[in-house]
């Protein structure tokens, strides 16, 4: 009998290809300028190594895969830079890809990676300046027996973690911190499905994922991390969460604590990157 949960998270780091984009570009080579421009792609890196990389390096259960999708023509000296930090994380496997369709190149990737032993398969997305908590990939998994029991015909069924902060980064160097609670970002959703379900997580539109699977939405812990600044794809909708009182000091412990993340140092260093005002 098949048993367990395979976890792994899908996250595209600047990954040119068609589709996957809300801002549009004429034309594949527009885009890959823009995703390559040096000052982008030094603040994506920056996100990446002080807010995404923590919490994924420090799960408190070490059984899953982060799957990192860029593209086969990432530029150095960016390229050694990812390298070198992902190659400390075992748990991360890159992958560099010519251009292609996003989903294809999504699906490929997730479903080539599927263990049809196990008895369902969680999947979450991250972008590159997103976080999950340092026990994310444990609750996914304690979670499952009691989720199984909701999942549809289908074997689907969503688990949503609704408590999380948005990490604010001004152009002038400061970063505001905003604690909230919200539902169906894409941060801190994952979903549950039967491991030859022909399906992955990009198959469902993230604020809409209510509309197509059971769901259930937690919002004990703090559990995701947003980040938001100015090469975002999407703005952060705020209005959509109700925003949780929290004292600076005690906020930045929780950061620590729950993300591996020195928010001190990170806000030296956004500040120095973006420069005297």
């Amino acid at each position: 009998m098949a048993e367990g949960v395979q976890v792994q998270g899908l996250c595209r780091f600047s990954l040119p290809c068609t589709g996957g984009f809300k801002k549009y570009h004429d034309s594949l080579g527009e885009r890959r300028a823009a995703l390559y421009d040096p000052a982008r792609l030094d603040t994506r890196c920056l996100w990446f190594e002080r807010i995404l990389l923590p919490g994924i390096a420090r799960q408190s259960d070490p059984d899953f895969t982060l799957h990192l999708v860029l593209g086969e023509d990432f530029p150095e000296p960016w390229r050694s830079r990812m390298e070198a930090l992902f190659a400390e994380v075992p748990q991360i496997t890159a992958h560099w890809r010519a251009p292609d369709d996003h989903r294809a190149i999504c699906r490929d990737v997730l479903l080539s990676a599927r263990d049809r032993a196990r008895a369902a398969v969680a999947e979450f997305r991250l972008d590159d300046d997103d976080a999950v908590a340092v026990d994310y990939v444990a609750q996914l998994r304690r979670n499952w027996p009691r989720l199984a029991r909701l999942a549809g015909p289908n074997g689907r069924v969503a688990l949503d973690h609704g408590k999380g902060v948005v990490l604010e980064g001004h152009a002038d160097g400061r970063v505001a911190l905003h604690p909230l609670i919200t539902q169906c970002w894409s941060a801190g959703l994952a979903l549950y499905m039967r491991p030859d379900d022909p399906g992955i997580i990009m198959d469902f539109p993230h604020h809409k994922i209510w509309s197509r699977v059971p769901y259930v939405n937690l919002t004990d812990s703090l559990m995701f991390i947003r980040g938001d600044h100015g090469t975002n794809d999407a703005k952060t909708p705020f209005a959509a969460g109700v925003p949780i009182p929290m004292e600076e000091a005690d906020l930045a412990e929780a950061l620590s604590r729950r993300f591996a993340i020195d928010i001190a140092a990170f806000r030296a260093e956004w500040a120095a990157l973006c420069g005297p005002t």
